[in-house]
């Protein structure tokens, strides 16, 4: 499932039917409906904003990764079984949906994605997935990014960016519920400023409203999120805890759009340079970015 710039954030955005927010590979896109204004961002180069979007896109891919078929999928809401790449190998002993040992590896074109809020999206790069008990059904599973890059494209260059992510996921649970635990470390660009490089580790928690069947996608639930984000930007360097202030909710309902989330709060806690504070991240409605503030501290 990385980091829109402020800018595009704010031009009128298409309708989000062909929108997914991506897979834990994709780390975010978000969807339509921005309520976020860098007018508002107190800090210099809108770094609040920057870092808000940041987290907001990664957790909502990286909620993928509890389902790993839809990585194999980034940024589209067709089945998850026509991904645009092929495994190395497509062993699943135990059926479990998840390859015994499998590597992916991302061209564009075949991946590569028009209409992604207004961008073209090309995905390229190595995604592999392995199972950790390739002889017994279960939810576990193992995901590394090798120079997975993520480009979008738009008819104003200035609105193009792009995001590249290496690290590892690791997916273990059962029927009750499931746990992500995340090191990844990304590099995403900014027109016009220094390109920043991100590092994330946190757990992510989903506890489902019904019980979990193999091979089925997730039911509704609630989400958490605690951990670190090392954000490093040209003279920015900050040192980040991730919070869940309010669980955020995954309406399953919510298949037409990358958005998932119809509720929740998330806070980004530290020392922005001068300005101790926390990034406020507010999700309300699926389908629609939540909003984005910086809360100063004294």
């Amino acid at each position: 499932m990385l980091l829109p710039d402020p800018d595009p954030e704010r031009r009128p955005m298409p309708p989000c039917r062909h929108i997914l927010a991506l897979g834990a590979l994709a780390l975010g896109l978000g969807a339509c409906g921005d309520s976020t204004d860098p007018d508002d961002d107190p800090l210099p180069d809108n770094a609040a904003t920057a870092v808000g979007l940041t987290v907001r896109d990664n957790v909502e891919a990286s909620f993928d990764a509890f389902f790993p078929a839809r990585l194999l999928q980034p940024l589209s809401t067709g089945p998850a079984e026509d991904p645009c790449v092929t495994p190395s190998s497509p062993a699943d002993t135990d059926g479990d949906g998840v390859p015994n040992d499998a590597s992916y590896t991302f061209t564009a074109p075949p991946c590569r994605y028009t209409g992604v809020r207004g961008f073209t999206l090309d995905a390229v790069g190595q995604l592999r997935i392995t199972d950790p008990a390739p002889e017994t059904a279960g939810f576990g599973a193992t995901v590394t990014l090798t120079n997975l890059r993520f480009s979008l494209g738009a008819e104003d260059s200035d609105l193009s960016y792009s995001v590249t992510r290496n690290g590892t996921m690791l997916l273990i649970g059962g029927p009750a519920g499931l746990e992500l635990n995340t090191e990844l470390q990304g590099l995403r660009t900014f027109t016009g400023l220094p390109d920043a490089a991100v590092e994330h580790v946190w757990t992510v928690g989903f506890d489902p409203e019904a019980t979990l069947q193999i091979n089925q996608p997730l039911p509704s639930g609630s989400v958490t999120v605690a951990g670190s984000v090392a954000w490093l930007r040209g003279d920015e360097n900050f040192d980040l805890t991730v919070t869940t202030a309010t669980p955020l909710h995954y309406n399953a309902a919510c298949d037409d759009t990358g958005q998932r989330f119809d509720e929740g709060e998330l806070r980004v806690s530290g020392t922005f340079g001068d300005s101790p504070g926390y990034v406020r991240i507010v999700w309300e409605d699926c389908g629609d970015d939540p909003g984005i503030e910086f809360v100063a501290e004294e």
